[in-house]
C-alpha cells in the first residue's frame, strides 16, 4: 500500500493559486476523479471558487451516460459543474490529437486572465509522453516530456499530478470510495499511446520496477539542461532570435548554433519544430547556397497540433511564417 504522500491538498497548494479562480477538465475517469474530489471536499474550506469542465466529445456511444455520471459526481460536492459537447472530426492528425484540439478550444473559451484549468495529467502519462517521441523522432526539447504549468489563451494551464505516479492516484481512489467510468477506447491498442501502456510498459516495468519514474527523473535531468542552454543562446544571441533574421548575421556562426537559433525562431512564432532532416534543408538552402526570392522550405506536424511553418528569402533575410 502506499503512503499517498503527494495527493492532498497541501501538495496541490504547491501549484495551484487558491485565490484564483480554477477550473478542473473532468472526464469521469480516475485521474481526474481523484483531482476533483481532492479539491471539492477541500472547497470550502478554502473558500476556492472551482468550476468543473466535463467534454462529451460523442465518440463512444457511452458518453451521454459518462456526462450524466460526471455531473452526479460533481453534485455529491457541491460543485459547479459545466458540459460542453464537441464533434470530432479528424483533419488528418488523427482522432486523438483532434479531440485534444476541441478540448483546449473549450478551455480558452473560458479561461480569463489570471485564471486555471487544471489538468489530471501524472508520471506515467510523461513517460508514454516521451516514448512516443523518441519514436517519431524527437530532438533533445522532445526528452522533457510534459511542462507542469503553461500558458493558455489568457490563463494558465496546470498540472499539478505531474510528479505523481499512476499507483498512487489507484491507491487513492480505492481508499476513498472513488467511483470513475472507464473508456473502452483504452482497451483499443490500434492507437500508440495505448499500445504502449498496454502491451510495452508492463514488460519493462517488470524488468526494471518503478519504470515510469526513471524516465521521469531522465525527463527532469533533460529539462534543467535545456533551460540551461536557452539561457545560453539567448544570452548570445538573442539578438538574432526574430522572424526575420540577416543571412550574413549567421554566415559567420558554427552551423550547430545557427540551428538552434533558427530552431528558437520558430518555436518564438508558436509553430512547429521542423525535424533534423528539415532543419539541414533550411541551412543548405538559405545559408550554404545562394537563396533567391523563390526559394522556399516548408514543413508540418504529422498530428497537426501546431501550425505548419515556412522559410523564405526576402532581401538578405530569411523570414519565417505560418503555412497558410
Amino acid at each position: 500500500m502506499l503512503a499517498n504522500k503527494l495527493l492532498n491538498i497541501d501538495y496541490l497548494e504547491q501549484s495551484i493559486d487558491f485565490k484564483k479562480k480554477i477550473f478542473i477538465a473532468f472526464s469521469g475517469g480516475i485521474d481526474s476523479s481523484v483531482l476533483v474530489h481532492i479539491l471539492g471536499k477541500n472547497a470550502l474550506k478554502l473558500n476556492l471558487d472551482i468550476t468543473v469542465i466535463h467534454i462529451n466529445h460523442n465518440i463512444s456511444p457511452n458518453s451521454p451516460n459518462w456526462t450524466k455520471h460526471c455531473k452526479n459526481f460533481c453534485n455529491k460536492l457541491d460543485m459547479n459543474f459545466i458540459s460542453e459537447e464537441v464533434n470530432i472530426i479528424s483533419s488528418g492528425g488523427g482522432l486523438e490529437s483532434a479531440a485534444r484540439k476541441e478540448r483546449y478550444n473549450i478551455f480558452i473559451k473560458y479561461l480569463e486572465n489570471g485564471e486555471q484549468i487544471l489538468t489530471a495529467h501524472h508520471m506515467n502519462d510523461v513517460t508514454e509522453t516521451i516514448f512516443l517521441r523518441l519514436l517519431r523522432g524527437t530532438g533533445i526539447d522532445g526528452l522533457s516530456g510534459l511542462k507542469k504549468s503553461r500558458k493558455l489563451g489568457k490563463g494558465q494551464l496546470i498540472r499539478p499530478f505531474l510528479e505523481v505516479p499512476k499507483k498512487e492516484i489507484e491507491e487513492y481512489a480505492k481508499e476513498n470510495d472513488i467511483n470513475y467510468i472507464f473508456d473502452e477506447s483504452n482497451e483499443e491498442n490500434e492507437y500508440d499511446r495505448n499500445f504502449l501502456r498496454n502491451e510495452i510498459f508492463p514488460k519493462l516495468d517488470e524488468r526494471w520496477n518503478d519504470f515510469s519514474s526513471r524516465v521521469f527523473k531522465m525527463s527532469k535531468i533533460a529539462n534543467e539542461r535545456n533551460n540551461n542552454f536557452l539561457e545560453f543562446l539567448n544570452n548570445n544571441y538573442g539578438y538574432l532570435i526574430s522572424n526575420v533574421i540577416k543571412i550574413k548575421d549567421l554566415e559567420h556562426l558554427n552551423i550547430d548554433i545557427t540551428k538552434e537559433i533558427i530552431r528558437s525562431s520558430i518555436k518564438k512564432e508558436n509553430i512547429s519544430t521542423p525535424n533534423s532532416k528539415v532543419l539541414n534543408e533550411i541551412i543548405k538552402t538559405f545559408i550554404i547556397s545562394n537563396p533567391s526570392p523563390k526559394s522556399i522550405v516548408s514543413w508540418s506536424r504529422a498530428d497537426k497540433d501546431q501550425q505548419a511553418g515556412k522559410i523564405t528569402y526576402d532581401k538578405g533575410n530569411i523570414v519565417i511564417s505560418i503555412q497558410e
